[in-house]
Parts: structure tokens; sequence; C-alpha cells
């Protein structure tokens, strides 16, 4: 097991969520909890946490993963094993616990509300376990100091935290995403570190491809029912599209034998130089 994977910053976060939701549940302030840092941020304005829900959503985080299939691909697979343990902790828990959301169980006039009006369903945040997965990726996957690390936590928190603020769910429900998406994203480092997955043969552009298609999406898809975050999500798209586009492109066979053969051909200057020798 990679060392990365063994460190604070592996166990840290999950077990911080644990303790927090721990505490909740026995204190039974969930509710107050929820209170009062919704009327906290509400003060920033709607747009701000809209947005950064936005990007908790599951086609977002999976276009912003495509980048990284040529450069960093034991991220890329690991990301998207990651992505799948998330969905699959989140619906399975969906399917068992079925917890009113805020609109179901207070008032209107109690609390902010912007978005999409759920009403079942609040535990867990799949936003939140997304978040964490693709955060705790590059925490424990990619090489990086204290202050880079501590920005990505930033990043997952804000955006986790932004579901209690647009009023649509509880902070146990963002508590138990996130240590679903921390554990998803430490099994598909340990899995990468183990398998040694690349992304240069038919499986890898396959994927890739598939990414694409997702990327495509963001450009004309509405599933997030937020018009008002409908020009951030299309420029994720457009980049994602375009960037991870030009990786998938440089990883075909006939792009690698063009390469191959312009590291073979010799240049008019190597040519001179010999003539003169």
């Amino acid at each position: 097991m990679p060392p990365a994977l063994r460190s604070p910053w592996a166990w840290l976060p999950p077990a911080s969520g644990l303790l927090l939701l721990g505490l909740l549940l026995a204190t039974g302030s969930n509710q107050a909890v929820f209170l009062a840092l919704n009327h906290a941020g509400h003060a920033i304005g709607p747009l701000f946490w809209l947005h950064f829900t936005m990007l908790g959503d599951g086609a977002v985080a999976l276009a912003l993963v495509l980048p990284c299939i040529r450069r960093a691909p034991q991220c890329f697979w690991a990301a998207l094993a990651a992505a799948l343990f998330a969905a699959l902790w989140t619906q399975a828990t969906k399917q068992f616990i079925d917890l009113p959301r805020p609109l179901a169980a207070l008032r209107h006039d109690q609390f902010w509300q912007a978005g999409p009006a759920y009403r079942r369903v609040s535990f867990p945040s799949g936003h939140a376990a997304a978040a964490f997965a693709m955060a705790g990726i590059w925490i424990m996957g990619v090489a990086g100091g204290r202050l880079q690390r501590g920005l990505l936590l930033l990043l997952a928190s804000t955006v986790s935290v932004s579901r209690i603020m647009v009023g649509v769910h509880w902070p146990a429900d963002i508590l138990w995403g996130m240590i679903g998406g921390w554990l998803g994203a430490w099994l598909g480092l340990a899995l990468q570190a183990r398998r040694r997955w690349r992304t240069e043969g038919a499986a890898g552009i396959a994927m890739g491809l598939l990414l694409l298609g997702v990327a495509a999406s963001l450009l004309v898809s509405r599933h997030l029912r937020i018009p008002a975050v409908l020009p951030v999500q299309r420029l994720i798209g457009v980049v994602s599209l375009v960037w991870g586009g030009w990786e998938i492109g440089h990883m075909l066979p006939w792009w690698r034998r063009r390469r191959r053969v312009k590291r073979q051909v010799p240049s008019q200057q190597d040519i001179e130089g010999r003539a003169d020798g």
C-alpha cells in the first residue's frame, strides 16, 4: 500500500466526519445545526452557493476527471473507481433510509431554499460524496504540500456545505456522504496501486471517449434545473471536451507512431553538423 494511504491525510478526514456525525446524532442537533448554517450562508447570496453546488454534480465531476487521462493515469482510474463506490454508497443508503428533506420537515419560512425543491430521500448527500471522492484522489494520490491539500479540503467542504445553504440536505447527510466519498477515493487509489491500470490501451481510450460524451452533454443538458449556473456548466463542458480530446488524441496509436518517427528523423541542423564533421 502506498505510504500516502497510511498518512494522517488519509484517515483524519473520514475519522473527523464520523466523529461529527456521532455528535450530531447523540445530541439530536441535526436540525438546529442546519438552521444555523443555512441562515449564516444566506448572507453571501444564492449565486455563490448554487455555483458551488453545481461542482458536486456527478456529470460535472466526471467531466473534470477527463483532462488527467494521459498525464495522471493513476488518478484517472482511481477517480472512476471512487465515483463508482461513492454512487453505490449513496444509492444503497437511500434504499434503506428515506429521510425527508428540509422542505418536507420544516416550514418554508424557517429557512432559505434555492434550486430544485426536493422533498424525499435526503440521506446521504451524493454531492458531498462526489466532492470528497475527487478531492481525496488528489490529496492522497498526488504529491503536494499542506497548503494545496488544505485548499482541496476547503473546496470539497464548500461544495458539500452548499447543499445545506441551498436548503436540500441536513448536516448528517453531508457527513455520511463525505465518509463514503473519501473511502471511495482510498479504495480507488489502493486498487490502482495494486493493479497498475494504464490508459494507453483500448480500455483507457474507450473510457475516455465515454467521458467525452459526458462532457459534451454538459453543453446541452439542463439536468441540474438551475438556470443560473448554465453558463459555467457549459464552460466546464467546453474546457473538459477540448482538453480531454487533446489528451486522448495524443494517446492514439497513429499519434504515438508519428512522434516516434519525428524523433528518429534527423533535423537539418544535425545533418549539416555531420557534413561539416
